[in-house]
């Protein structure tokens, strides 16, 4: 069944915008994007799903958002386009129990370089993700979109940058997971608790101490896939 898993629209769409950017060069690196009434209309989607889109290549290091600005190609341009359909595909034949592995072998180097790395404003935005993520699974809200979040931006305050275009793939696989894992509810007991857990080590930037919490984090969701 997962085989037949339908691509979404916004997934698509970010599929074209890449190959525009990357392949037929008509936006280069540095310039801004048409405005979202004229690239919704040339693209044939709706502007939520060109939102969508463009949040996935802002994530991919593709896009930036300049607040006031508009939507610009960054500067620093990846040399090849990531084939997303293919990547959308493959989220949905992997095995749940492989993924939390492939998490388990890089995310806990990834927040040891964040507690070499991070800056006190990004330490400061990493708290502000677990308190929201928290504020937001106790109101029935979307939290593993903010658990996600949450994530991320440690992945950022590691600055390096293949991780950081990696994630939002693992992401995507991560989400489809727990949309549909029958122990939803214990995953976002264990996300809150094991995420300021995680933090307190970042905060005190204990490089040994927030890879051990890292890790022990993602073996207590790799626990509840057995059940």
């Amino acid at each position: 069944m997962g085989e037949g898993r339908k691509v979404k629209l916004s997934e698509r769409t970010a599929d074209r915008l890449c190959e525009l950017i990357m392949d037929e060069r008509q936006f280069t690196p540095g310039s801004k994007l048409p405005n979202e009434n004229e690239l919704s209309e040339a693209l044939h989607v709706s502007r939520t799903t060109l939102r969508e889109a463009i949040s996935f290549l802002v994530a991919q290091g593709v896009l930036e958002i300049r607040r006031g600005k508009g939507t610009f190609v960054t500067e620093d341009l990846p040399a090849s386009a990531v084939d997303l359909t293919a990547l959308s595909n493959l989220r949905s034949r992997v095995r749940a129990r492989d993924l939390f592995e492939m998490r388990l072998i890089f995310e806990p180097a990834t927040v040891a370089l964040a507690c070499q790395r991070a800056t006190d404003e990004e330490l400061a935005q990493i708290r502000q993700k677990a308190e929201r993520m928290e504020r937001i699974a106790k109101a029935g809200g979307d939290w593993p979109l903010a658990d996600q979040e949450f994530h991320m931006a440690i992945i950022k305050a590691s600055h390096n940058e293949y991780m950081r275009r990696l994630y939002p793939i693992i992401n995507g696989a991560v989400n489809e997971i727990l949309q549909v894992s029958v122990n939803r509810a214990h995953m976002q007991s264990i996300a809150i608790a094991d995420n300021y857990m995680i933090l307190d080590f970042l905060m005190q930037r204990d490089e040994a101490g927030a890879r051990h919490a890292m890790s022990i984090h993602i073996r207590h969701l790799l626990n509840t896939l057995k059940g």
